[in-house]
């Protein structure tokens, strides 16, 4: 099963998902904006339930569906 590590990112595009704390249950992450630019931005950290799909987690960041 893939499953989310602490310090590491996710994602692909202009906002990517940074683990910052994880339980059992939950994981509080924070948003990059422009990951490995001159404008790389954090914005503040969030705390939201993991889902279990079967062979992976995943966790629902506003309208967006991020996987380990």
């Amino acid at each position: 099963m893939r499953t989310f590590e602490i310090g590491k990112r996710y994602g692909e595009h202009a906002v990517v998902f940074e683990i910052v704390k994880r339980t059992e249950k939950t994981i509080t992450y924070a948003a990059i904006h422009h990951p490995g630019r001159s404008n790389e931005s954090r914005r503040e950290e969030k705390k939201v339930k993991i889902q279990d799909w079967g062979d992976r987690e995943v966790f629902f960041a506003g309208s967006e569906t991020v996987e380990a």
